[in-house]
Order: structure tokens, then C-alpha cells, then sequence
């Protein structure tokens, strides 16, 4: 996949920061969006919009969101298998190849169009293959070298689809063009709703504005972020901590995501910002059935608009949970092993299975011994701070934060 496609981290320079925006100006990000007249309704933006949201490297989010918003251009088609051709081709001037996708014929919105080509993108290939069972043989033809029977397999299934209804399947196919290349960036029941990363940035940002103003002393800063043009994470803290015992500084923290692609379409779970002294600190999550309740909002793709509104309603019950977060820490059994919760993520890391087992930096870390006594459990909350700054694919990362929550927490990883 090419890397302008990859999630990266986004650097948050404060010296190139204000730390606020006005509504009016965030919301130009929704300027297109098919649900903007939605949340101008729910969120009475014209009664706000010349109001400023001061969040800490909001103003930096907006700048890299507008970046996506108009340098790709997002959008889907109807097609059916029958009109659908898949083959390989060799990129000019390199040895690598692309998947295309050629669109014989497509509804774009409610016209009838032919002769559209598209580059595959993340895992649209695949979804298409496993309509017919045939994506590992299909991928090992690729793979080898045998693209041609790759597609006479494709072509097989396109020419019963003319005959039958049964192989002719109707999907949405969402693609996105970019410096005059059309890209299929996934494949979807017609029964998908996708909001994207400026409806998910605006909505969240303006939920937590109407919670600052709700509840006086409350502030927020961005801490985390991680952008593409299909998905979106930050992680948005409050910036006043308090005392956790043996976990220390510690403040509530929402993480927030989007996937266009994924199962998730908007999600918003408490997480704990474990502050260090000189450092960003490190996020744990707590499961799902800890004391906490009501700590996660989850919106999937088959939710229809109206219903999303609604759901974004109860985010208030997602804010302001510090003091049940403090509540839980301090109920922790694990914190009188530390060596042993050490070697349980340092195992957990480089099994024979684990996707961290290459990456050394990070073993190392864990490698360190340290005194099984309740004194030294901050060098275990050291430890985990380091792991969170080093610079790892973002899924990696996402992944890891659930292990070391699990283990420190718990005492063990919970199966995902």
C-alpha cells in the first residue's frame, strides 16, 4: 500500500499551536458532509458559531483533517459482479504491480455510468475474493506470478453472474481519488453509512466544548493523534490530574476513533492518562465490565444517521469519570508483584505468534530487572511510559496499550 494511505502520528508542536478554533471555521470541515445539516441542528451551531473551543493542538487537528477533507475526495458507487472486470497491472517505471478493479458499468449516486478504473486499496481485494472462497489460492497466484489465471478464475464468476442472480451480487464501492488516481478503498453492503474523519473530529470536538461550558474548570488537551484519509484517533485528556496512590497523577482521557473500513464507525472509550513526571504519560483501558460505567460509546457502520445523533447524546456520561477511575485504580491487586507483571508483558511480547517479537526497542525495555517489592512499581509505570513513545505502527501500538492494560490492571491479557 502506498504510504500516503498509512495512519501515521501526527507531531503536536506546541510553539506552532494556539490551542483553539472558532466554531465557525471547524465546522467549514462539514462544509460537504451529507449530515451537516444534522449536526448544525443538534449542536445549535448558529448560536455558537462564532464561539472558540480551546482544546490544546485542536487548531493543529483541523489543519491535518482539511489536508484529507481536500487533497481526497471520497465517494462511493453501486456496481454489480457482472460489470465488474479484475486484473493485474504493472506500475510504470517500477517492478511492483497493482490490483485493478474496471467498472464496466456503475450507479454514481442516481446515474448510469461505464469505464471506471480503480487502483485496490487496504483490503478490497480481498473482500472481493472471499465472495467466492478463493482468496488465499487467488493471492498465491498473484504471488507467484500467474495474475492471468487469477483473473480467468474472476472471469469464471463474472460469467455466471450474468446468468444467475445468485452470483450477481450488488455492493457499494467506496473510492477515493487522489492526485488524479481513483482508488477502491473498500467494499459494502449498499446498507453502510460512513461518516469519516471530519463528521467524527467535528462532532467529538464540539461534545467536548458543550461539556466544558457545562461543567466550569473542566479543560482538555489533545495528547495523541493519529491520522489518514480513512481513519482517525485522538486522544483527548483532561489537563487537571489527581492523586492515584501507587499509580500516581493520573486524569480521565477519551480515545476516539474512526474507521471507515472497519467494524467500528465511531467509538468513544474512557481510557486512564497515566501522567509521568518530564513525559507524555501512557493510556490504560479499563474492560468493559469494570466499575465504570457506560465508559464507551460505540456506533457501527449499519446505524442510520438519526440514531447516531441520538446515541451522540449520552457522551456526557463518558466525561468527567476521573474520580471512578481513581476508585478503581486503588482496588488494583497487581501493583504488589511488579517484576512478576513485567515479565508477563515481556513474555506476552515476544511469543513465537507475536506481532512485537521483531521489534527490540520495545523488548528491551521490559527486559530491565526490577525488585518485586510495591516501592518499585513506578519503574514498571516507567517502563510502560517508554513503551508508549516509541514511534510503532499505530495498530501495533493501539494493540500493545490493551496488553499492558490488561496485565497491569488484571494479571493477565484478556483474548480479543
Amino acid at each position: 500500500m502506498e504510504v500516503k494511505f498509512t495512519q501515521k502520528q501526527l507531531h503536536l508542536d506546541a510553539d506552532n499551536s494556539s490551542g483553539k478554533i472558532k466554531i465557525d471555521k471547524l465546522c467549514s470541515l462539514i462544509e460537504n458532509h451529507p449530515y451537516k445539516e444534522d449536526i448544525y441542528k443538534t449542536f445549535d451551531i448558529d448560536s455558537i458559531k462564532n464561539e472558540y473551543i480551546a482544546i490544546d493542538f485542536i487548531d493543529s487537528i483541523y489543519s491535518r483533517i482539511n489536508y484529507f477533507t481536500t487533497k481526497y475526495h471520497r465517494y462511493k458507487i453501486i456496481a454489480e459482479t457482472k460489470d465488474i472486470n479484475v486484473y493485474e497491472e504493472a506500475i510504470s517505471g517500477s517492478s511492483d504491480t497493482n490490483i485493478i478493479f474496471d467498472f464496466e458499468e456503475y450507479v454514481d449516486i442516481d446515474e448510469v455510468k461505464e469505464n471506471l478504473k480503480a487502483v485496490s486499496l487496504y483490503d478490497s481485494k480481498n473482500t472481493f475474493l472471499d465472495e467466492y472462497s478463493m482468496t488465499k489460492y487467488a493471492n498465491s497466484l498473484f504471488k507467484t506470478g500467474q495474475a492471468s489465471l487469477a483473473n480467468y478464475n474472476v472471469q469464471y464468476f463474472k460469467e455466471k453472474a450474468l446468468k444467475s442472480d445468485g452470483y450477481n451480487k450488488e455492493r457499494s464501492y467506496r473510492l477515493v481519488d487522489n492526485e488524479n488516481i481513483t482508488y477502491l478503498r473498500g467494499i459494502t453492503s449498499t446498507r453502510y453509512y460512513e461518516y469519516g474523519i471530519d463528521f467524527t473530529f467535528v462532532v467529538s470536538m464540539l461534545s467536548l466544548h458543550k461539556n466544558m461550558k457545562a461543567n466550569p474548570g473542566v479543560e482538555y488537551e489533545i495528547k495523541s493523534a493519529a491520522i489518514s484519509e480513512s481513519k482517525l484517533e485522538i486522544i483527548v485528556s483532561e489537563k487537571h490530574t489527581k492523586d492515584a496512590g501507587n499509580f500516581g497523577q493520573v486524569s480521565t482521557a477519551v480515545k476516539i476513533t474512526t474507521n471507515d473500513l472497519g467494524t467500528g464507525s465511531l467509538n468513544f472509550v474512557n481510557v486512564i492518562n497515566v501522567m509521568q513526571k518530564d513525559s507524555t504519560g501512557f493510556y490504560l483501558i479499563p474492560k468493559k465490565d469494570s466499575i465504570i460505567e457506560n465508559s464507551s460509546l460505540v456506533i457501527n457502520h449499519n446505524t442510520k444517521p438519526e440514531n447516531v445523533f441520538v446515541s451522540l447524546q449520552t457522551l456526557d456520561t463518558i466525561f468527567n469519570t476521573t474520580d471512578s477511575f481513581i476508585d478503581e485504580l486503588k482496588d488494583v491487586k497487581t501493583i504488589k508483584t511488579p517484576d512478576e507483571l513485567r515479565m508477563k508483558i515481556l513474555a506476552k511480547i515476544q511469543s513465537p505468534r507475536s506481532s512485537f517479537k521483531s521489534i527490540t526497542k520495545l523488548s528491551d525495555i521490559f527486559k530491565r530487572k526490577i525488585d518485586n517489592e510495591v516501592s518499585n512499581f513506578k519503574k514498571l509505570l516507567g517502563m510502560c511510559n517508554k513503551a508508549e513513545e516509541l514511534h510503532i505502527d499505530y495498530d501495533l501500538k493501539d494493540k500493545l496499550r490493551y496488553i499492558i492494560s490488561d496485565i497491569i490492571l488484571y494479571g493477565n491479557y484478556r483474548d480479543k
